[in-house]
């Protein structure tokens, strides 16, 4: 991977601490072409260390970001992130032309700057040490550097952002898709840490914790006033390390001192069940390194139970590792059909990347469904499904998150999230404009005019033009499903998913697993539905 020109001393060792994991964006998370170590970036060893952090994050960013570098905008917002750390109301600022004038006391300091990086290189050093000694014994130098780096990534695109050590580590822990821990699901109710449920075969549950049991103290401190992701992380740590908790049961009310010693706890991406008529269900929740296994044994157990047609859920799934995305579609795809493809910052900076298996359910009939908080990996597959005519996608238009992420590693533990490409579907669609749009527009709102022929009219979602917009079969309201499903006899629950029934509706008697055939059986119930 490139990186920039360092200008500082000892910063010509490079940055080694390149992570070749390429997120799909989350997070939400998100990934690379494929696997590599994962070192450290070099430490300058001698001298003194100032800004080498800040140094790391900007040769990045100058060399891997997925524009060209602003070197204006850059330095701007560095610069005020480390004028936010002053204390309130001790520093007077004046805008100039191209820069500022800060005034502390009776040291003043002026500064301007340009589009060229050694000219601002220098100004944001001057600014640097200015606050440094400005305020020694009230801003600490890795504070202010801090501030910088954060300046700094919040001029780049919301998807990039630097994380701090502990940050870092509990990221590359969620992206594993396992963690040290002892396996209970927590919520704040009434203020009190108090258990959901606890994972199967896990610590808590062999401990005898049960729901509705509260947690009042970790390791002999309280958590009285505690957050979730603070209890979160006290629970955590490495496999067979201990943790005490105290419990407290409103059933009984009793108190009880619990050791736990902490395990490796997968976490469940992929749920499966057999809903009959040989219709099988898959939720996908998230894109981890488990992922891809954990669908290999629903769709093995569905295989041995008959199932002839699949659902495949990736509703509020917010994305992960490319890598798991690419597999999740190979399944039902043939091999070496395309499924997505990645440009960077140089458009012969191409990428990509095919369906990997043979012997793969393209034989059987398959509806994806998708909504709003559809995003990155999620997008990836539902748009590869579409754009191969292999299967139907129903709901609504997704987020549209079409940018790939790549995880650096700095020379002081923490981390960059940095956008480096974009990706497209097969057919060319760039998400990040367009998201994945639906066959079948499923919706909780009416169109603004509130008619049935303006929905049947419907173009689509306003991102959506052209071509695109013209081939939106259908639209219908979610309500209509609910009407028309209790005329069919179903008794409506409030655990009654509508959209997944008529996804059953519509594969459950289809003979030939192509789009086309999905799509006529979508649109004759719709007609159903509508008249």
């Amino acid at each position: 991977m490139k990186t920039g020109k360092r200008t500082g001393i000892g910063k010509w060792l490079g940055v080694l601490g390149a992570l070749a994991l390429t997120l799909a964006l989350i997070a939400p998370w998100n990934p690379a072409p494929g696997p590599s170590p994962l070192p450290t970036s070099a430490h300058a060893g001698f001298f003194d260390d100032d800004l080498e952090v800040f140094e790391e994050v900007l040769d990045l960013v100058a060399g891997n970001y997925v524009y060209p570098p602003d070197y204006k905008t850059l330095f701007e917002s560095s610069i005020q992130g480390m004028i936010a750390k002053a204390p309130e109301k001790t520093l007077t600022v004046t805008d100039v032309y191209s820069g500022q004038v800060l005034k502390h006391n009776n040291t003043r300091l002026s500064y301007r700057l340009s589009f060229s990086r050694h000219e601002n290189m220098g100004a944001f050093r001057s600014v640097y040490y200015f606050l440094a000694n400005e305020y020694q014994g009230q801003l600490k130098k890795k504070d202010i550097e801090q501030a910088a780096i954060i300046g700094l990534m919040s001029s780049l695109d919301p998807y990039s952002l630097y994380m701090d050590k502990s940050d870092f580590e509990r990221s590359m822990r969620d992206t594993e898709g396992q963690y040290g821990g002892v396996g209970m699901v927590i919520t704040l109710q009434d203020l009190k840490l108090t258990v959901v449920r606890t994972l199967k075969n896990s610590p808590a549950e062999r401990a005898g914790i049960l729901p509705k049991d509260i947690i009042s103290q970790v390791d002999g401190q309280t958590v009285e006033g505690m957050q979730i992701n603070e209890l979160a992380e006290r629970l955590r740590g490495y496999p067979n390390t201990k943790v005490q908790i105290q419990v407290f049961r409103p059933s009984t009310s009793s108190t009880k001192e619990i050791t736990l010693t902490r395990e490796i706890i997968s976490i469940e991406t992929v749920e499966y069940k057999n809903m009959g008529d040989g219709v099988g269900y898959l939720s996908i929740n998230s894109f981890s390194k488990q992922t891809n296994d954990q669908l290999q044994v629903a769709l093995n157990l569905a295989l041995e139970e008959g199932i002839t047609a699949f659902i495949m859920d990736l509703r509020n799934n917010p994305g992960g590792l490319l890598s798991q995305s690419v597999k999740v579609a190979s399944h039902f795809l043939n091999k070496g059909e395309l499924i997505v493809y990645t440009r960077g910052r140089d458009r012969n900076d191409m990428q990509t990347y095919q369906a990997l298996y043979k012997n793969t359910l393209t034989h059987l009939p398959l509806v994806v469904l998708i909504n709003k908080q559809s995003a990155s990996a999620s997008e990836i597959v539902a748009g590869s499904l579409k754009d191969s005519g292999k299967a139907l996608i129903l709901g609504e238009t997704s987020y549209g998150k079409g940018s790939v992420q790549t995880i650096f590693r700095m020379s002081d533990g923490s981390g960059l999230r940095l956008t480096t490409s974009k990706y497209y579907t097969p057919s060319g669609i760039d998400i990040n404009q367009h998201g994945i749009t639906p066959e079948i527009l499923v919706e909780k709102d009416l169109p603004e005019n509130g008619n049935s022929n303006a929905r049947r009219e419907a173009k689509g979602p306003k991102k959506e033009s052209g071509s695109r917009a013209r081939n939106l079969a259908t639209h219908l309201k979610e309500a209509e499903l609910i009407d028309y499903l209790k005329q069919k006899g179903y008794t409506i629950t409030g655990s009654t998913d509508p959209l997944v029934e008529f996804a059953k509706l519509v594969v459950r008697d289809i003979q030939h697993p192509s789009k086309s055939h999905a799509l006529a059986k979508a649109r004759e119930l719709a007609n159903d539905i509508h008249y």
